[in-house]
């Protein structure tokens, strides 16, 4: 038995303070077990196992260091077990479950006494109880038979799976006593039998032990002459071979016959004279091996000698069993390995209770078969386990049956692997066969394999290239390169999907060209969706105005390419250059420029609303400018009705990139077949708070080179790092349009270049203007002494003083006064509207009291002119 410390310091007062009360004997003795048969003293494999929280397990693992179990901390390690056998174990057990448990009761469990139906340890036992009874000196009438038979109910020691829980106090010197710790000790040697011989299949195994002592031997007697003396000889036959070869080809040579045969002649005498050299290291070092074969095995064959000649074949067998059990000690340090002790843990605890990546895959491959066919009711016809560093993948040939009932039971098979996050297993139907998937369990880090975005200098990159750029990547580090070259691309993610990522990934690519035009679009959010890389690019419209400016100038010269294409010898498709560079549109905030432009503007020509029309642009450009290498891409929250409202054609572009939506949104982009192929962009999970969660993972449609439903993530960079590479290439200078293409539009690039930058270096002016209507019903107003509120034909009255061509009656058609007054009132109503669109502000009407009354009317308040104009709405 292991030599331990069989009387601990369990009376220390501040040893059990710093272990504190919350300890529970069953769980220790539990934990004790565990860190014995598994041989690691790891405080997150205690709290994994036992399921407990960090400071109690700490606090237990410096109770089983004073029990002597386990040695001291040693920082990040794990601590050295100081027991190796569980049967080895029985003094900590009679420490805690003795008579010298008294003192440990007393501190941990004092709160036990006042539970109903568990009594107290009896703890009046004479010390010299153990020892009458051990030398068996005593006659039996003269031991005491006072106690307390406790039923099992009562007698509550630990959980016992496999029913040798002792029900009857061991203290207890009664007849029953006796006999129910003589059974208990039988079961318990049942037990050690049964892991002995489940052991014996690990690592800890005799046969195993045996061959690791054996070839520690073996290696000690060869030594390092002897392995060194072998691998020269093996050279210098290698050399031999060599030049052997060397003179064949000479014979056969035609040129040079003469000079090759000489210089074969020669190789052949430097290897005889090398392998001479190794034959007589060989020889040397077969001395030394053989005078310590003689030291190491001569003994022992001269011990299985003696004892056959002792008693023959009995003797013999006995000598072998002896050699074995030496062998074996010689192999019994070994270093586990994580499925080794997966294997170790199943073996002394039953199979784990919960999924993680380091658990062993067949193992995983019974959970998951499990789950598939008595969860699911799937009929397999096979089934295959792939561990990886990110998780598992699971490869599924089903019988008979498509995966569409995986795809609708994915939230079935995660509540059968214990430990998988929500909404993260993922299906992906095959291309090879339709009865085909595979299913991909991530662990806690799935995306290590991707990398941050790679960098690239300005004007490193040309079109034709752009689908090698990597962009993001997938679990196993493959990477993502969307092909762009007169291609679409829209990308569909809600709010917190990590679309900004992906956007940014994509733009530092086309940033990084040196054949590319950038346009910017961004009415919902200003341009911040293009973070630092806005610099890199040559237009960023945030107003609908520049936006309708720059979508005109990309459709002259998209629609008017063409004409061109004959006179450059450039075939059906515009050949993009450094010369002659393509154009990219890049949308961002696509549902809210689809409102702003519905909203449209008053037109002073046709006196009524017109809408800016920026969605039927883009539309026109996706259909007709491809071919001119006039191409867009889109991003937005949705493609559902409400969102984009009729702009389908968004649906159709030839790349989709999907991140976390909602199920709609696949099922109009993809249709309602793919979701169970495994398109499931919809169980991804955006980011919440600081958990990144599914954040610019996405699912890619785009050909034949991405028509799986493989999950790819974005590539990440810091926005101070894409705030200088956008400085860098803006720097550098930007592409600029070619001539040919500049006289197809009245438009220039020039001037959409400077009218950004203008607007871009004031803070956008153009919205932080007030309106010369704003600012002329301002001035109505302050005339009329700054009321709370007018009537709409109050502000018309007082515009037509200052402006009678435009706002007096006469330029309004109606049969009478009131009709003209109406028509007047609408007017300017849809004039207020338009000139506030552009810098998104709103004047609604709101009731207001008129001096003197006491109840209140509809109309367009003081206040809320205020804070349009900038003035503090609490002045008088």
């Amino acid at each position: 038995m292991t030599e331990i410390d069989t009387n601990p310091k369990i009376d220390d007062p501040e040893l059990w303070a710093k272990v504190g009360r919350a300890m529970d004997r069953k769980v220790l003795w539990e934990a004790a077990e565990l860190v014995v048969s598994t041989q690691f003293g790891s405080q997150s494999m205690l709290q994994r196992k036992l399921r407990i929280g960090w400071e109690l397990t700490g606090r237990m693992m410096d109770a089983l260091e004073a029990l002597g179990v386990v040695g001291p901390e040693q920082g990040a390690q794990a601590r050295e077990v100081k027991i190796k056998l569980v049967e080895d174990l029985e003094p900590v057990f009679e420490t805690l479950y003795g008579d010298g448990g008294a003192a440990f009761t007393a501190l941990l469990d004092t709160d036990r006494e006042a539970q109903a139906g568990i009594p107290a340890q009896p703890t009046d036992a004479p010390d010299d109880e153990d020892e009458t009874e051990d030398d068996g000196s005593a006659p039996e009438n003269s031991r005491p038979i006072e106690g307390t038979v406790y039923t099992p109910q009562e007698w509550e020691l630990r959980e016992d799976p496999e029913g040798d829980r002792p029900w009857i106090n061991p203290q207890l010197r009664t007849k029953e006593g006796r006999k129910a710790r003589y059974a208990y000790l039988r079961r318990q040697a049942r037990r050690r039998a049964r892991k002995a011989a489940a052991r014996q299949l690990t690592v800890h195994g005799i046969v195993p032990r045996a061959l690791r002592g054996e070839r520690r031997m073996r290696a000690w007697v060869i030594g390092m002459e002897g392995y060194k003396a072998a691998a020269d000889e093996r050279l210098a036959l290698a050399a031999v071979e060599t030049a052997n070869r060397s003179a064949r080809r000479a014979q056969l040579a035609l040129l040079k016959r003469g000079e090759k045969q000489a210089a074969a002649v020669k190789l052949q005498m430097e290897a005889g004279k090398q392998l001479a050299v190794a034959q007589n290291a060989r020889k040397t070092a077969k001395r030394a091996v053989a005078f310590r074969a003689g030291y190491t095995y001569g003994p022992v064959i001269a011990a299985d000698a003696a004892a056959f000649g002792f008693a023959d074949v009995w003797g013999f067998i006995g000598a072998l069993v002896l050699n074995l059990a030496g062998i074996s000690l010689l192999g019994r340090d070994v270093e586990v390995s994580e499925e080794q002790l997966e294997r170790l843990e199943r073996i002394e605890a039953g199979a784990p209770q919960q999924v993680n990546v380091g658990m062993t895959p067949r193992m995983f491959e019974q959970m998951m078969r499990q789950a598939l066919t008595e969860d699911l009711k799937l009929t397999l016809s096979a089934l295959r386990v792939d561990p990886h560093a990110w998780g598992f993948e699971i490869h599924v040939w089903l019988e008979r049956m498509t995966p569409e009932k995986i795809s609708n039971g994915l939230d079935t098979l995660e509540a059968c692997l214990p430990g998988v996050r929500t909404g993260s297993v993922l299906l992906q139907q095959s291309a090879e066969s339709r009865n085909y998937c595979v299913i991909r369990v991530p662990g806690p880090n799935p995306w290590q394999a991707v990398p941050e975005l790679p960098v690239r200098e300005p004007k490193s990159i040309s079109t034709a290239d752009l689908h090698k750029e990597q962009i993001g990547g997938d679990m196993a580090g493959r990477p993502l390169a969307l092909p762009m070259c007169r291609t679409n691309v829209n990308i569909v993610g809600k709010s917190r999907s990590g679309k900004s990522t992906i956007l940014r990934a994509i733009l530092d690519v086309l940033t990084a060209t040196e054949d590319q035009i950038i346009i910017g679009i961004d009415l919902g959010g200003a341009g911040s969706g293009f973070g630092g890389l806005r610099h890199a690019m040559h237009v960023v419209a945030t107003t609908p105005a520049e936006a309708k400016a720059a979508l005109q100038w990309v459709l002259d010269i998209g629609k008017g390419r063409p004409g061109l294409f004959d006179r450059l010898g450039m075939g059906e498709n515009w050949v993009t250059s450094r010369e002659r560079p393509g154009i990219k549109v890049i949308v961002d905030e696509f549902p809210a420029l689809v409102r702003e432009s519905r909203k449209g503007y008053y037109d002073e020509d046709l006196k009524r609303q017109v809408s800016w029309d920026l969605d039927g642009m883009l539309a026109e450009i996706s259909i007709t400018c491809a071919k001119s290498d006039a191409t867009e891409l889109i991003a937005g929250q949705g493609v559902t009705k409400e969102k984009i409202k009729d702009n389908t054609w968004v649906v159709e572009l030839p790349v989709q990139v999907l991140a976390a939506c909602d199920k709609d949104d696949v099922i109009q982009i993809l249709g309602d077949g793919m979701l169970a192929q495994g398109w499931r962009a919809d169980r991804l999970v955006p980011a919440m708070g600081d958990q990144l969660n599914d954040a610019s993972v996405v699912y890619v449609m785009a050909g034949n080179a991405y028509c799986e439903p493989i999950p790819y993530r974005g590539c990440y960079a810091d926005p101070d790092e894409l705030l200088r590479r956008g400085r860098a290439r803006g720097q550098a200078g930007l592409v600029d349009i070619d001539p040919e293409s500049a006289k197809l539009s009245r438009i220039s690039l020039k001037s959409l270049m400077e009218t950004s930058a203008r607007n871009y270096a004031a803070g956008d002016q153009e919205q932080g203007t007030i309106p010369q209507l704003i600012a002329s019903i301002r001035e109505v107003f302050r005339a009329a002494g700054n009321p709370s509120g007018l009537q709409l034909e109050e502000i018309a009255a007082g515009l037509a003083q200052d402006d009678a061509d435009r706002w007096d009656l006469d330029a309004f058609d109606g049969e009478d006064t009131a009709d003209q007054e109406a028509a007047r009132a609408v007017a300017l109503k849809a004039a207020i509207k338009a000139v506030l669109a552009p810098g998104g502000k709103t004047w609604t009407t709101d009731s207001y009291r008129r001096p003197g009354e006491k109840s209140t009317v509809k109309g367009y308040c003081l206040r809320h002119l205020k804070k349009i104009t900038g003035e503090d709405a609490n002045a008088s």
